[in-house]
């Protein structure tokens, strides 16, 4: 027990990083071809997904998984795919007309994010509703299979926080992070695009509310992906408009909820999460989806280096497809989960890479 919860602590702090063990979270299945420059490595650990999401750790550091199209949370468990939650409601995350006029769903999704809160119980983003619905759900994970599971609490929904009729309120909960106190949290929000929203709570109180607006501060890139704490503050960052070169990363003090320092993701086209580099106290790998609505592109990872005024970008891979969410493990490898290579087909991957010893 004393293991288990020393584990937990380290990857609560500082954006969920922990120190490195011996051996991997995950064994790969096989070499990864993801176009990585020299001195990484990339292993497949899971495979067969649809839009898997956020990725995190157990206490005792097992690699876990939001299969999101699947409605289900995973965990690795000695190489083996093991369901821990399932049948967590699903939607699609838009509908839109082809070229022939033909009307097409894309991109299923369910639970966004997940965090263990201790060996039994995870917090998870209930994604897969309308707009205005979701909220954060905790449960008593069963050492009996996902059918004895138990719901311990649940927060309460967003609705619109503006007049605007196409603002249906907060959804696709996503980007999750819980402090180290195990009760507050933040946690990213797309709902309505014209005032897009960072919104947190406390998990025993069960409140969920908006916190940090980039439109009421003058931050014309819209889209939060990711929130992770840094330096008594909490960096966000925006993947903006899909497509364009305009993602940013925010540096948020949680107590005024005024933005500190901002710095431009120059070269990144769709930056969806940031995972501090372990052992290092500027130093961030960011994950660009390169998004499409009707397939899936080539995207990229990226070490970012921030100081007072700039961030220096250095490409780590570029045929990486549909990277969403990145995170370190207790082994010191970096876990990312891919998209793969068809919208909303089963090919979608979680992908560890090692060699950021050497930074």
């Amino acid at each position: 027990m004393k293991s288990a919860l020393f584990t937990l602590s380290l990857l609560m702090l500082a954006g969920c990083v922990a120190k490195p063990s011996r051996t991997p979270v995950a064994p790969g299945v096989r070499d990864a071809q993801i176009g990585l420059v020299d001195g990484y490595k990339g292993y497949v650990v899971a495979e067969g997904l649809k839009n898997p999401s956020f990725v995190s750790f157990h206490p005792d550091g097992r690699l876990t998984i939001c299969d999101s199209g699947n409605g289900r949370v995973l965990v690795v468990d000695e190489g083996k795919l093991t369901p821990v939650i399932e049948n967590m409601r699903t939607e699609y995350w838009k509908v839109y007309k082809n070229d022939a006029g033909k009307e097409v769903k894309a991109f299923k999704i369910g639970p966004l994010a997940a965090h263990w809160l201790s060996i039994y119980r995870l917090v998870v983003t209930d994604a897969g509703l309308k707009d205005g619905e979701e909220s954060l759900v905790t449960i008593h994970v069963s050492s009996d299979g996902p059918s004895a599971n138990r719901e311990l609490s649940r927060t309460n929904s967003v609705p619109p926080t503006s007049t605007d009729p196409a603002d249906k309120g907060e959804g696709n909960l996503s980007g999750m992070c819980v402090m180290p106190d195990g009760d507050t949290y933040y946690v990213c929000g797309q709902g309505y695009d014209g005032k897009s929203w960072v919104l947190g709570g406390s998990l025993s109180k069960g409140t969920l509310e908006p916190m940090f607006s980039a439109d009421e501060n003058k931050i014309d890139v819209n889209s939060p992906m990711q929130v992770v704490p840094w330096n008594n503050n909490l960096l966000v960052v925006y993947s903006g408009a899909g497509g364009e070169d305009d993602g940013l990363l925010v540096e948020w003090n949680p107590v005024t909820r005024k933005p500190v320092r901002q710095w431009k993701l120059t070269g990144l086209l769709d930056p969806m999460s940031i995972a501090q580099v372990p052992g290092t106290s500027s130093q961030f790998v960011v994950t660009d989806n390169n998004w499409s609505l009707t397939g899936i592109n080539p995207g990229r990872l990226a070490l970012v280096t921030i100081n007072d005024d700039t961030a220096t970008i250095r490409r780590i891979c570029d045929r990486i497809y549909g990277p969403v969410h990145c995170a370190f493990g207790p082994d010191g490898r970096l876990y990312v989960s891919c998209l793969g290579y068809e919208v909303d087909g089963s090919a979608g991957q979680v992908i560890s890479i090692s060699g950021f010893s050497r930074q």
